[in-house]
Protein backbone atom coordinates (compact mmCIF):
# COMPACT_ATOMS: atom_id res chain seq x y z
CA UNK A 1 0.00 0.00 0.00
CA UNK A 2 1.49 3.60 -1.37
CA UNK A 3 0.66 6.45 0.59
CA UNK A 4 0.82 9.92 -0.78
CA UNK A 5 0.91 13.05 0.89
CA UNK A 6 -0.20 14.91 -1.93
CA UNK A 7 -1.63 14.35 -5.06
CA UNK A 8 -1.87 16.58 -8.42
CA UNK A 9 -4.52 17.04 -10.69
CA UNK A 10 -4.66 19.29 -13.81
CA UNK A 11 -5.66 22.52 -11.95
CA UNK A 12 -5.51 21.38 -8.06
CA UNK A 13 -2.97 20.23 -5.78
CA UNK A 14 -4.72 17.87 -2.76
CA UNK A 15 -2.09 18.37 0.08
CA UNK A 16 -1.59 17.82 3.75
CA UNK A 17 -3.74 20.07 5.87
CA UNK A 18 -1.56 22.85 7.16
CA UNK A 19 -2.15 25.33 10.47
CA UNK A 20 -2.41 28.21 8.47
CA UNK A 21 -5.52 26.95 6.48
CA UNK A 22 -7.58 27.14 9.89
CA UNK A 23 -9.50 30.29 8.71
CA UNK A 24 -10.32 29.81 5.16
CA UNK A 25 -11.85 26.34 6.68
CA UNK A 26 -13.01 28.08 10.23
CA UNK A 27 -14.84 30.91 7.25
CA UNK A 28 -16.19 28.58 5.09
CA UNK A 29 -17.65 26.31 7.76
CA UNK A 30 -19.31 28.88 9.36
CA UNK A 31 -21.28 29.81 6.47
CA UNK A 32 -25.32 28.80 7.05
CA UNK A 33 -24.94 27.83 3.16
CA UNK A 34 -22.01 25.06 4.02
CA UNK A 35 -24.27 24.24 7.24
CA UNK A 36 -27.27 23.23 5.11
CA UNK A 37 -25.14 21.02 2.54
CA UNK A 38 -22.76 19.08 5.12
CA UNK A 39 -23.08 17.53 8.31
CA UNK A 40 -21.54 20.06 10.35
CA UNK A 41 -22.87 21.97 13.39
CA UNK A 42 -23.82 25.60 13.10
CA UNK A 43 -22.90 27.44 14.44
CA UNK A 44 -19.62 26.16 13.60
CA UNK A 45 -17.66 25.95 16.90
CA UNK A 46 -15.18 28.60 17.27
CA UNK A 47 -11.38 27.21 16.85
CA UNK A 48 -12.66 24.34 15.49
CA UNK A 49 -10.94 24.50 12.01
CA UNK A 50 -7.83 24.69 13.51
CA UNK A 51 -8.40 21.50 16.21
CA UNK A 52 -9.56 19.62 13.42
CA UNK A 53 -6.85 20.34 11.11
CA UNK A 54 -4.53 19.12 14.44
CA UNK A 55 -5.95 16.09 13.96
CA UNK A 56 -6.14 15.62 9.83
CA UNK A 57 -4.88 12.02 8.96
CA UNK A 58 -1.17 12.02 7.03
CA UNK A 59 -2.58 10.37 3.12
CA UNK A 60 -5.86 10.44 4.17
CA UNK A 61 -7.45 14.12 4.57
CA UNK A 62 -6.05 16.81 2.03
CA UNK A 63 -7.23 20.31 1.35
CA UNK A 64 -8.06 21.17 -1.89
CA UNK A 65 -6.09 24.09 -3.30
CA UNK A 66 -5.54 25.77 -6.94
CA UNK A 67 -1.92 24.83 -8.29
CA UNK A 68 -2.19 28.57 -10.13
CA UNK A 69 -2.76 30.42 -6.93
CA UNK A 70 -2.09 28.52 -4.05
CA UNK A 71 -5.87 29.29 -2.63
CA UNK A 72 -7.32 26.56 -0.31
CA UNK A 73 -10.80 26.18 -2.19
CA UNK A 74 -11.83 22.93 -0.08
CA UNK A 75 -11.02 19.75 1.55
CA UNK A 76 -11.59 15.93 0.58
CA UNK A 77 -11.12 12.66 2.84
CA UNK A 78 -11.42 9.14 2.68
CA UNK A 79 -12.53 7.56 5.94
CA UNK A 80 -10.78 4.60 5.33
CA UNK A 81 -12.57 0.68 6.55
CA UNK A 82 -9.60 -1.34 6.57
CA UNK A 83 -11.17 -4.93 7.79
CA UNK A 84 -13.44 -4.34 4.59
CA UNK A 85 -11.15 -2.73 1.93
CA UNK A 86 -13.52 0.33 1.76
CA UNK A 87 -13.51 4.39 2.20
CA UNK A 88 -16.42 6.90 2.76
CA UNK A 89 -15.14 10.00 0.79
CA UNK A 90 -16.22 12.82 2.27
CA UNK A 91 -15.58 16.53 0.72
CA UNK A 92 -16.76 20.13 0.69
CA UNK A 93 -15.72 23.50 -1.56
CA UNK A 94 -15.62 26.85 -0.59
CA UNK A 95 -18.86 29.05 -1.47
CA UNK A 96 -17.00 31.12 -4.27
CA UNK A 97 -15.32 28.14 -5.75
CA UNK A 98 -18.93 26.36 -6.12
CA UNK A 99 -19.57 25.43 -10.23
CA UNK A 100 -15.94 25.32 -11.39
CA UNK A 101 -15.96 21.58 -11.28
CA UNK A 102 -12.77 21.31 -8.66
CA UNK A 103 -14.84 19.61 -6.71
CA UNK A 104 -15.35 16.63 -9.50
CA UNK A 105 -11.76 16.81 -10.14
CA UNK A 106 -10.50 16.47 -6.21
CA UNK A 107 -13.22 13.84 -6.18
CA UNK A 108 -11.70 11.71 -9.30
CA UNK A 109 -8.25 12.00 -8.05
CA UNK A 110 -8.98 10.55 -4.54
CA UNK A 111 -10.92 8.11 -5.94
CA UNK A 112 -8.29 6.82 -8.13
CA UNK A 113 -5.88 6.97 -4.99
CA UNK A 114 -8.12 5.44 -3.20
CA UNK A 115 -8.20 2.07 -5.25
CA UNK A 116 -4.51 2.63 -7.50
CA UNK A 117 -2.34 3.19 -3.80
CA UNK A 118 -4.44 2.32 -0.97
CA UNK A 119 -5.85 -0.80 -2.54
CA UNK A 120 -9.70 -0.33 -1.72
CA UNK A 121 -12.48 -2.33 -2.89
CA UNK A 122 -15.15 0.16 -2.67
CA UNK A 123 -15.36 3.86 -2.42
CA UNK A 124 -18.59 4.94 -1.50
CA UNK A 125 -19.86 8.77 -0.73
CA UNK A 126 -23.54 10.08 0.40
CA UNK A 127 -25.44 13.80 -0.26
CA UNK A 128 -28.59 15.39 1.15
CA UNK A 129 -30.97 14.65 -1.13
CA UNK A 130 -31.54 18.58 -1.82
CA UNK A 131 -27.84 19.03 -2.79
CA UNK A 132 -28.29 18.29 -6.52
CA UNK A 133 -24.92 19.59 -6.95
CA UNK A 134 -23.28 17.46 -4.68
CA UNK A 135 -25.09 14.58 -6.81
CA UNK A 136 -23.94 15.55 -10.16
CA UNK A 137 -20.00 15.66 -8.35
CA UNK A 138 -20.61 11.86 -7.22
CA UNK A 139 -21.85 10.63 -10.41
CA UNK A 140 -19.65 12.34 -12.60
CA UNK A 141 -16.77 10.69 -10.81
CA UNK A 142 -18.50 7.21 -11.52
CA UNK A 143 -20.30 6.75 -8.69
CA UNK A 144 -23.22 4.69 -8.78
CA UNK A 145 -26.39 5.53 -7.04
CA UNK A 146 -27.14 2.73 -4.23
CA UNK A 147 -30.38 3.81 -1.87
CA UNK A 148 -31.55 7.00 0.06
CA UNK A 149 -32.16 7.03 3.75
CA UNK A 150 -35.32 9.37 4.29
CA UNK A 151 -34.90 11.95 6.62
CA UNK A 152 -31.91 10.59 7.85
CA UNK A 153 -30.59 14.25 8.74
CA UNK A 154 -31.31 17.67 10.53
CA UNK A 155 -29.32 20.59 9.23
CA UNK A 156 -29.71 24.19 10.52
CA UNK A 157 -33.97 23.85 10.52
CA UNK A 158 -35.10 20.84 8.50
CA UNK A 159 -34.56 17.37 7.73
CA UNK A 160 -33.12 15.68 4.34
CA UNK A 161 -32.58 12.40 3.14
CA UNK A 162 -29.53 11.20 2.67
CA UNK A 163 -28.20 9.82 -1.01
CA UNK A 164 -25.89 6.95 -1.09
CA UNK A 165 -23.72 6.54 -3.75
CA UNK A 166 -20.72 4.15 -4.49
CA UNK A 167 -17.67 2.47 -7.04
CA UNK A 168 -16.39 -0.89 -6.74
CA UNK A 169 -12.73 -0.99 -7.82
CA UNK A 170 -13.33 -3.29 -10.87
CA UNK A 171 -16.24 -0.86 -12.05
CA UNK A 172 -14.40 2.17 -11.70
CA UNK A 173 -11.15 0.12 -13.57
CA UNK A 174 -13.48 -0.72 -16.07
CA UNK A 175 -14.28 2.85 -16.84
CA UNK A 176 -11.02 5.13 -15.92
CA UNK A 177 -8.20 1.93 -16.55
CA UNK A 178 -5.67 1.18 -14.40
Amino acid sequence: MLEYEHIETERLLLRQWESGDAPVVQRELSRVEMARMLAIPFPYPDHAAAEWIATARRGRDFAIVLRETNEVVGGIGLIEYEQHRRAALVYWCAIDSWGRGYTTEAVRAVIAYGFRSLELNKVHGECHGDNPASRRVLEKAGLLFEGRRRQHSFRVDRFADKLLFGVLRDEWMREYGP
